[in-house]
């Protein structure tokens, strides 16, 4: 996995990119404008193909707002990976960087990496951690969330939920006026309420 971070308007470009040979195939994800766009394929689809000779790389990929075939180079430098936008998608709506400096990650890493995502049968949810550890004890964390019916998204602001006897965490609870959202990690599990009546209770899996 390869992932980069701009924490000033939280944009995050990923790529999971797996090599046979010369052809690359794999996973673009981007979310952009502070969790309010988020340009990711379904579970087990991918977008991205392309070749790659010595340390550069031609692909080609898809957006989920219906643009297909955009272009860009990925070049290796070092530890970091350099992406520059050739050509946008096409016949369709995208959110893609022009250029863009990623850190390659080893994967068993990715537990502890700041923010995470995960998906229900309903949401695609982005979970921060903006004290470091994304399983540090936290009293600001972010919610960016996207219905897959309409894609229609919300950002929520709220803190860790802490296991005193543990010393760990075992979710995040945020809440929209009146409504709760209650995110449990063992299982992973959504739930929405709004006082005593549960209004969403899905299980969920780490993307």
């Amino acid at each position: 996995m390869i992932n980069n971070e701009d924490g000033s308007s939280y944009s995050v470009l990923t790529l999971k990119i797996r090599q046979s040979g010369d052809r690359l195939t794999g996973v673009y994800c981007y979310v952009t404008r502070g969790g309010n766009r988020i340009d990711c394929p379904d579970e087990g689809e991918n977008n991205l193909r392309g070749d790659v000779g010595n340390s550069k790389a031609i692909i080609e990929f898809d957006s989920s707002f219906g643009g297909r075939n955009g272009k860009a180079e990925l070049t290796l430098n070092g530890e970091k990976l350099l992406w520059h936008l050739i050509k946008e998608p096409q016949n369709g709506d995208f959110y893609a960087p022009e250029n863009y400096e990623l850190d390659r990650q080893d994967v068993k890493k990715i537990a502890m990496q700041k923010a995470r995502s995960f998906k229900t049968q309903s949401f695609i949810i982005i979970l921060v951690n903006n004290c470091g550890d994304f399983f540090a004890s936290c009293s600001d964390v972010k919610y960016y969330g996207m219905r897959n019916s309409d894609q229609r998204q919300i950002v929520l602001a709220g803190h860790t939920i802490d296991n005193s006897a543990s010393g760990k965490i075992d979710g995040m609870l945020f809440k929209n006026d009146n409504i709760e959202y209650s995110i449990n990690f063992e299982p992973l599990k959504l739930k929405v309420s709004q006082g005593a009546k549960v209004l969403v209770e899905q299980d969920g899996h780490w993307e």
